[in-house]
């Protein structure tokens, strides 16, 4: 499964991601399968048997439980394992999509900080969940229906082995048709048309979800109509893309019977005979009736579990396009700078800038000395860049010029060193969906409650938290709405003091509480 996180996703690694998992559907799977062609085999036999005892007067010595108990338990093994299979392959995907989450979640790690906008972005986002959704359906669209396939055609052959071995020959070229021919044909095809048609459609929910949050500025400014002409026009583009991969289906349905139909032909000429005495057209020497009419309605079970290989192409091809998206998201994690480990005793810049990627806005270049002891107070006008010089300083965003730690040059943006020896209080902090306590020790997992008691007081809260039913258990909700602002900002600087940094590093710590 580490394999899956760190590198580039493929369809193999996902279906051995969790391959213990993934054997119990399997399983399942294959006994229903199974079941369904034997069902079909010795119901045929069953029934022609029953028959010819009748038409021969040998019904009151024919065995009728024995057969009749084995259909009977086909269909209950059928029946059983195809709803085994369902709940075993749901549990399957449900940990699938827990390791594509995971893996989402690296990428987003190893991405420069920087440029974490670009992943949260409302339409990334949607696309995201899209690719997800055609990912973790690859295992049950795809894959197993070939497994399905391949094994139902073994077994039938091994039945045309015991009837009439020259039944193997038709049987093989229609197992490769079926299972290779046909699929490849009609998924090259229609491949354009699905690759198109997942582009489209998320296109198409973007659109749709922007439309909600611009509709009131459409109406007004007078754009609507040009607006729900390009939305009329994407519903026209993706339902002609939808005709053409439905038009491919039907084609492989279509050449699957044919193959079916071709098959059953050959068998009926292979096994029959017509004798020049008689003119009647028999069976050759050695094939029994009751089997042929088995193995006939064998195959017409086996027509049945190869046509969803005509619809997995679809699936194949967008579970391709979803692989492809997500993989433009990997990027290899850069390495990390790294600095003397001794404490912090100087901090200079010289023409240093803070700035972010997206829009290059930030302060204006300035020259800096801070020494062990300095309380420096920032003051600017608002807009003029105090918050980012700060998140510079914290080493959070982009920078140019220098940056000197106890007189050596170091890069702040990303050192994992550096910020280890500082406390960063943003101007707007995160509250997570925890205890009050929970929230306070992510500071520090080691801190005692006597020590969160003492932070809260320093920052005027403790008799606020004393008052809550259940104190420092109290759950906050996400991102701390059930907070004032002000209480999101203490608690948040609360936390930072339990860090006991040699360098503080607030950004208005006390807006909002006033």
């Amino acid at each position: 499964m580490s394999k899956v996180k760190t590198n580039k996703l493929s369809l193999k690694g996902l279906l051995f991601a969790n391959p213990w998992g993934f054997i119990i559907p399997l399983l399942t799977g294959v006994a229903a399968s199974l079941a369904g062609v034997a069902l079909l085999g010795i119901s045929g036999w069953f029934i022609s048997a029953a028959g010819l005892a009748s038409a021969v007067g040998a019904a009151l010595v024919f065995n009728y439980l024995t057969p009749g108990a084995i259909v009977r338990g086909m269909a209950i093994l059928r029946t059983a394992g195809r709803y085994g299979e369902q709940v075993s392959a749901h549990n399957h995907l449900l940990g699938l999509l827990r390791v594509l989450r995971l893996w989402v979640w690296d990428q987003r790690v190893a991405k420069d900080a920087a440029n974490l906008h670009e992943q949260s972005r409302g339409d990334l986002l949607q696309r995201l969940v899209s690719d997800l959704d055609q990912i973790i359906r690859w295992p049950l669209v795809v894959f197993l229906p070939w497994v399905y396939a391949f094994l139902s055609y073994a077994a039938v052959s091994v039945l045309a082995y015991f009837i009439l071995p020259v039944l193997l020959w038709p049987l093989a070229v229609a197992a490769v048709l079926h299972t290779v021919v046909v699929p490849y044909f009609c998924g090259y095809a229609a491949s354009h048309a699905v690759h198109v048609g997942q582009i489209l459609g998320v296109h198409r929910r973007s659109r749709f979800v922007s439309l909600f949050s611009a509709l009131i500025t459409l109406t007004i400014r007078g754009h609507w109509q040009d607006y729900a002409q390009r939305l009329d026009q994407l519903d026209e583009r993706q339902r002609k893309t939808e005709i053409k991969i439905q038009q491919a289906v039907s084609l492989g349905r279509l050449l699957s019977y044919a193959v079916t139909i071709l098959l059953l032909l050959c068998s009926f000429y292979l096994v029959s005979d017509v004798r020049s005495e008689t003119g009647r057209w028999m069976l050759v020497e050695g094939v029994q009736g009751t089997w042929f009419v088995g193995f006939v309605l064998s195959l017409l079970a086996v027509n049945e579990l190869v046509l969803p290989l005509v619809q997995s192409f679809v699936a194949q091809g967008q579970s391709q396009v979803g692989l492809r998206r997500l993989n433009q998201l990997h990027q290899e994690a850069a390495p990390q700078p790294v600095m003397a480990d001794k404490a912090i005793q100087s901090i200079g810049f010289k023409r240093w800038r803070g700035f972010h990627a997206s829009s290059n806005m930030g302060n204006q270049p300035i020259d800096l000395q801070i020494n062990s002891g300095d309380l420096i107070w920032i003051r600017g006008a608002s807009g003029s860049g105090k918050s980012t010089l700060l998140a510079a300083i914290a080493g959070d965003c982009l920078s140019s010029g220098d940056a000197l730690i106890n007189g050596e040059k170091q890069d702040l943006y990303g050192n994992q060193d550096y910020q280890d020896k500082i406390s960063y209080l943003p101007q707007s902090p995160y509250i997570f969906q925890q205890s009050i306590a929970a929230n306070l020790r992510l500071g520090n997992p080691d801190a005692t409650d006597e020590e969160l008691w003492s932070v809260l007081d320093a920052v005027s809260l403790g008799d606020w938290a004393r008052n809550l039913p259940n104190d420092l258990a109290t759950l906050l909700s996400s991102q701390g709405r059930n907070l004032s602002g002000g209480q999101r900002k203490r608690l948040a600087l609360a936390r930072l003091l339990l860090r006991k940094s040699p360098v503080l590093l607030l950004d208005e710590p006390f807006d909002g509480t006033r």
